[in-house]
């Protein structure tokens, strides 16, 4: 929460340095991607279920994106449940830090379009953690799922559920009164044997840019680009090169890295010249 809290502050400061010194001769945007999964309540008639699956995009989405879209502060559902617990907890304060009125009217508005990341859903429920533990999942008391009727991929944690981004794109225009939206990250994985006949990643992009599209013009979200992640295989986080996430393959253990196109490379480049979706 300490390092989340100086985040914020130092990124309305970069904003304010963009908006003040740079903007008028360059002309350029400036802003923050969030990363943020989709979250469906378990059951849906359950009421603990649906409320579980708002916790989950408040503490994840929300952390960042409420101070910054909205109103320079934290949003009640985390500032509420991290006071409980802390003072639960035997402590004086919430472990959750606050923002100074003046830090609250710096950070607020911040931003030049939303910066959206993002590649699955989860199903959530209510979990009850015993008061004596502290951990961001224990405020959050969420815990979640997966149904395992979803697509697997080369991730653990990432499931083919392309419902979720146009869920979560109008979420994201009703919660933050329409802002400009650019996508930054979406794409899938794979690991082991390699196949350039990547039909899995083709019918990813092809179901999740469609849901993107239904966004735009039923739901009328301000989508204004869109990256696909990403062009070539590359070094990923903890898990190295086993997962990969490009249209080229990039043969990792010869020292010249060649690359070598997948047949999603081909089908993505059909679509941005068409504009669309290929004629079959």
């Amino acid at each position: 929460y300490v390092v989340a809290h100086n985040l914020i502050k130092a990124h309305a400061e970069a904003w304010h340095l963009y908006n003040e010194t740079y903007r008028a001769k360059q002309g350029g945007l400036i802003s923050i991607t969030i990363n943020s999964d989709w979250a469906e309540p378990r059951n849906p008639h359950n009421q603990e279920d649906i409320d579980a699956a708002r916790q989950y995009l408040q503490f994840l989405l929300g952390w960042f994106a409420h101070p910054i879209f909205k109103n320079g502060d934290y949003n009640e559902v985390m500032k509420t449940r991290i006071r409980e617990r802390s003072l639960a907890q035997g402590l004086s304060q919430s472990r959750l830090p606050e923002f100074t009125e003046s830090e609250k009217q710096r950070i607020k508005g911040t931003y030049d379009y939303f910066g959206l990341n993002h590649y699955t859903t989860v199903l959530t429920y209510h979990v009850n953690y015993p008061a004596g533990v502290l951990s961001y999942d224990s405020d959050r008391g969420v815990a979640s799922i997966t149904d395992r009727s979803w697509l697997n991929s080369g991730s653990f944690w990432l499931k083919v559920t392309p419902f979720g981004f146009r869920k979560l794109l109008r979420w994201i225009k009703e919660e933050y009164n329409n802002p400009p939206i650019y996508v930054t990250e979406n794409g899938i994985s794979e690991r082991g044997a390699l196949d350039f006949n990547d039909t899995w990643r083709m019918h990813y992009y092809r179901s999740y840019v469609n849901e993107a599209l239904k966004a735009v013009v039923l739901d009328g979200v301000d989508l204004r680009g869109y990256t696909a992640w990403t062009l070539m295989d590359n070094f990923e986080w903890a898990v190295g090169f086993d997962e990969r996430f490009g249209f080229y393959h990039v043969n990792f253990t010869d020292p010249n890295l060649p690359r070598h196109p997948k047949a999603s490379a081909r089908y993505y480049s059909q679509i941005i010249n068409c504009n669309g979706f290929p004629d079959p």
